[in-house]
């Protein structure tokens, strides 16, 4: 389908963006989600925001105690991206999966978790890593948990005048591992199972229901796949029914657990 008209603004600095903001005027970095939904006639703003030439949206920098990567940042950047790779082992890893070699070029962080896709490589990561995202409207600003961000398909914490201005990922990281089962272009189950800082471990599952969800233990080996899939609740579509979801998710968060444990021994 052809794209609806609409007006388009290309601010330069984060409070520019933040004035052009509302309920019909939506913020755009790569636009790879946004634009798809806009020819689908789901959505029609009569405005876009391209926040590509604001700078501080481009940065990956850090400072004591955080890695800070900028909602405008490409997956492809963050990728490959030395400081991503030195501190956030695991979120470069599963940028190098996202979608396909187009969605990790133009597609940005930012975009792919306000869409609020349930199927999204990302979201299920930065809840491993206990990210905090950084929210802005003309009031203030806010953080608000990546495991709070997430309410339901396409539907985040964030408020139609807010933008998510930056991913806050504290140091030093948890280390882990990223699993997924695939057959299209968006996971069908993903697993990040990581042992944190403080000794304890997290496994996150995504993309298998509506949201991810998460449990903490307090070692590998009382991780518990059974319970944890039993905390799911998976979605019958045509990529498998709920039953094939819920064992696909148990061999994979066993796997997951597996590894983790044999790359500490």
């Amino acid at each position: 389908m052809v794209l609806p008209p609409f007006a388009l603004h290309r601010p330069t600095t984060t409070a520019q963006a933040l004035s052009l903001l509302a309920e019909d005027s939506v913020p755009y970095s790569g636009g790879t989600e946004l634009l798809l939904a806009m020819r689908m006639g789901l959505i029609r703003p009569t405005a876009l925001v391209d926040l590509k030439r604001i700078p501080e949206m481009q940065e990956i920098r850090t400072d004591r105690s955080r890695l800070l990567i900028g909602a405008g940042v490409s997956h492809d950047r963050l990728a490959t991206d030395p400081l991503v790779e030195q501190h956030a082992r695991l979120l470069a890893a599963a940028e190098r999966e996202v979608g396909n070699a187009r969605v990790r070029a133009q597609g940005s962080i930012g975009g792919n978790i306000c869409f609020g896709e349930p199927r999204s490589d990302v979201a299920t990561v930065l809840i491993a890593l206990e990210a905090e995202l950084g929210l802005a409207n003309s009031a203030g600003e806010r953080s608000v948990p990546a495991e709070e961000f997430f309410l339901g398909p396409y539907w985040t914490a964030r408020d139609a005048t807010e933008l998510l201005t930056a991913i806050s990922i504290p140091l030093p990281c948890a280390e882990g591992v990223y699993l997924k089962f695939q057959t299209v272009e968006r996971p069908t189950v993903a697993v990040a199972a990581v042992r944190r800082p403080g000794g304890d471990y997290r496994v996150v599952v995504g993309a298998v229901g509506e949201v991810p969800v998460w449990a903490d233990y307090p070692g590998v080996g009382e991780v518990d796949p059974v319970d944890l899939v039993g905390r799911t609740s998976p979605v019958s579509d045509l990529t498998g029914s709920e039953r094939y979801k819920r064992h696909v998710t148990e061999v994979y968060i066993r796997r997951a657990a597996e590894l983790l444990a044999e790359s500490e021994r």
